[in-house]
C-alpha cells in the first residue's frame, strides 16, 4: 500500500498537468442571435457605469470565438439604460441589440467591408419628426446633430448603430455611433481609440451585430 501511495503521489501530478484546461464558455446571448455571425458585446459593471469594455466575436463552423477582448470604450454620459425607456437627450447609452447599420467618416474609407458614406459640410443625423434618426444633407436645424462639426476626431470614422430606426419613434432617441474617444463619456454613444475603432470596423462585416448593457444585464440576454 505504502508503494501504491508512493506511485500515485508521483503521477497525480502528471496526470493533472496533462489535463486539458476547461475552455471558457462564449455568453449565452450568441446562442439567440439567429444567423448572425459576428458579435461586438459591450459591457460595463453597472447601469451607471461610463466605462466598460469590447469583445468582438465571430462564429464558424467549430462554433464562437472571441477575436479580440478587452477594447476599452466609453459610453454615455448616464451610463445604461433600456431603449425602450430612453429619450432624447438624456445621456444614457441603449442597452439591448442592435444591427449596425453602415460606416460613416470625414476621412475617406479605411477599408471597412460595411457601406461607407463620406461626410459632407452639410451632413446632419436629424432630429426632425419628419426624417428622424436618419442621414440627412442639408442646413442643419437646432434639432439635428451636425456630423461635420465633429470631424476632426469623433466623426473622422465611425459606424451607426440600428437603435430605434425600424420604426423610429420619436424622441427616444437618435444618432447612437460606434466612434474614436474623446477621452471622456459620451451623450449616448460608444467610444474608443482610433486604433480600436479601426480595428473593430475594418473587422465587421454586412450584418455584424452589437450587443450592450450592464454585464448582468448582457448575461440575461
Amino acid at each position: 500500500m505504502k508503494r501504491a501511495g508512493a506511485v500515485l503521489a508521483v503521477l497525480l501530478p502528471l496526470l493533472l498537468a496533462g489535463a486539458p484546461a476547461r475552455a471558457a464558455s462564449h455568453p449565452h446571448v450568441l446562442d439567440r442571435m439567429g444567423s448572425v455571425t459576428s458579435v461586438a458585446i459591450v459591457t460595463t459593471p453597472s447601469w451607471h457605469s461610463t466605462r466598460g469594455g469590447m469583445t468582438l466575436w465571430q462564429k464558424s463552423g467549430t462554433g464562437w470565438h472571441p477575436v479580440r477582448s478587452g477594447i476599452p470604450v466609453w459610453v454615455g454620459r448616464n451610463g445604461f439604460q433600456y431603449a425602450a425607456k430612453r429619450h432624447e437627450g438624456d445621456g444614457t447609452t441603449p442597452a439591448g441589440k442592435f444591427p449596425v447599420r453602415f460606416a460613416f467618416g470625414a476621412r475617406s474609407n479605411p477599408g471597412v467591408k460595411l457601406s461607407w458614406t463620406a461626410l459632407h459640410s452639410d451632413s446632419c443625423w436629424s432630429g426632425e419628426r419628419k426624417d428622424y434618426n436618419t442621414y440627412v444633407r442639408r442646413a442643419c436645424t437646432s434639432r439635428d446633430e451636425s456630423l461635420w462639426a465633429s470631424r476632426s476626431v469623433a466623426y473622422r470614422y465611425a459606424a451607426v448603430v440600428g437603435f430605434n430606426d425600424d420604426p423610429a419613434v420619436w424622441g427616444r432617441g437618435s444618432g447612437i455611433f460606434l466612434h474614436e474617444t474623446l477621452n471622456q463619456p459620451t451623450s449616448g454613444c460608444v467610444s474608443m481609440s482610433e486604433a480600436n475603432l479601426l480595428w473593430t470596423l475594418r473587422w465587421m462585416p454586412k450584418g455584424a451585430w452589437v450587443v450592450m448593457g450592464p454585464q448582468a444585464y448582457v448575461d440575461s440576454l
